[in-house]
Parts: structure tokens; sequence; C-alpha cells
């Protein structure tokens, strides 16, 4: 099983306030590997899952404490997106 793991950090602004940020960034599902495979990104960033592969289908889900994401079945070809809005470490 091949994962990515993800660290969120809060954006902070001031003291205690914290701004959503919006970098999206592409993570690439080919050959049982993602492509990075580590990332750090802030509160509010997008991942976008892509299904590089020609025949396999992939599945990808969070499950967290705080909150779970799930992919479905992605198609060859096919997207999914996830909106970071938890802080903390987790894996894909």
């Amino acid at each position: 099983m091949t994962v990515v793991a993800l660290i969120v950090a809060l954006a902070a602004a001031g003291s205690a306030r914290a701004d959503l940020s919006n970098v999206i960034r592409i993570v690439l599902q080919k050959g049982r590997h993602y492509d990075p495979s580590d990332l750090f990104l802030r509160r509010g960033d997008t991942i976008t899952l892509v299904n590089g592969n020609d025949s396999a289908i992939h599945h990808a889900f969070i499950e967290a404490d705080r909150f779970a994401f799930d992919a479905g079945d992605q198609e060859p070809g096919k997207q999914a997106r996830l909106t970071l809005k938890e802080p903390g470490d987790f894996v894909i």
C-alpha cells in the first residue's frame, strides 16, 4: 500500500487569527505510488489527486479524528479534490 503523508499547518496572521490559504497542489497517483509522497500544506490549500494510470482504479481516503475524506473509485485520468480545513498530520 502506498500512502502520501500530509502535514497541515495553520496559516497564522497576527496573534491568533488563521487565514485560509488557496494553494492547489497536484498529486499524481501512478503505478501504486504518489508523486509527491510528502506535502507540507496550509489550512485551506487544495490537493488534486490525479489517477495517472492507464487501467488501474485508485481509491484515496483519510480517516482521522477530526475529519474524514473519501475520493471514491477514481477511474484512469479522473481527478478528486480535497480542501484541507483541519490542521494536523494525515495519511492518505
